[in-house]
């Protein structure tokens, strides 16, 4: 069942493993299948050696999955995306260098350009810290629910997991994984930007100009009419 969506899940991971944005086994790629299912990378497998076909079902509304090789170990945090944005079918998990010192450093990626407008407002925001307890029990659920409250705050294509790394979103397969390199992108020229000038800013009208003649109502950029 579900070939064609576990072929594209598989495609996407195997990309995602040969970019720059993650390393060995870590990071992962699911894609929604409908409303209730969606297919997710098997558990640090070596995507050279794996079936597509063997790859994991995840049922949102069952306790009980079809799966021929174990998920992921982020599943439960994909899972509560899912549930809560119809409107998601890809999400991507990287541990792209630059991003991931923000996310480590529990620092939002201030917007100090137009390449950063271009995709997001304002600063890419992190989730709250977790605490003890939120570790120890049900820890990949619970990221999962900082990631929906801030979501819900705010919704972006892009943010940081506190202490742990970036997840980007889209509509499309190719739409999350170009939020992924855009967000490793301008994570890695805030960061060298504040060591040449630590107060670097950008004026609100410049921002507002980028990022809405790229997604306003009346965008002009590219070819579509």
């Amino acid at each position: 069942m579900y070939a064609l969506e576990k072929k594209k899940c598989h495609s996407g991971n195997v990309k995602l493993a040969k970019s720059n944005l993650t390393f060995q086994s870590f990071g992962n790629l699911s894609l929604r299948i409908n409303k209730n299912a969606f297919v997710i990378k098997p558990s640090g497998v070596n995507l050279s050696k794996v079936n597509y076909k063997d790859y994991p079902v995840i049922y949102l509304n069952k306790k009980i999955n079809c799966n021929n090789l174990k998920p992921s170990v982020d599943t439960a945090f994909h899972t509560e995306i899912y549930k809560n944005f119809e409107q998601i079918n890809c999400i991507v998990h990287t541990h792209s260098k630059y991003a991931t010192i923000w996310a480590q450093a529990c620092k939002a990626i201030p917007n100090l350009g137009t390449t950063h407008s271009d995709y997001w407002l304002g600063s890419v925001p992190v989730t709250k810290k977790l605490t003890s307890n939120q570790v120890k029990k049900n820890y990949e659920k619970n990221i999962g629910l900082n990631i929906i409250k801030l979501l819900k705050k705010k919704f972006n294509y892009g943010i940081l997991i506190a202490n742990h790394g970036p997840i980007t979103l889209g509509r499309t397969l190719d739409e999350a994984l170009q939020y992924s390199e855009r967000l490793e992108y301008i994570s890695e020229v805030a960061y060298k930007t504040l060591i040449i000038n630590r107060k670097a800013k950008i004026d609100k009208d410049l921002v507002n100009k980028h990022y809405f003649r790229k997604h306003g109502k009346k965008s002009y950029y590219g070819q579509t009419r």
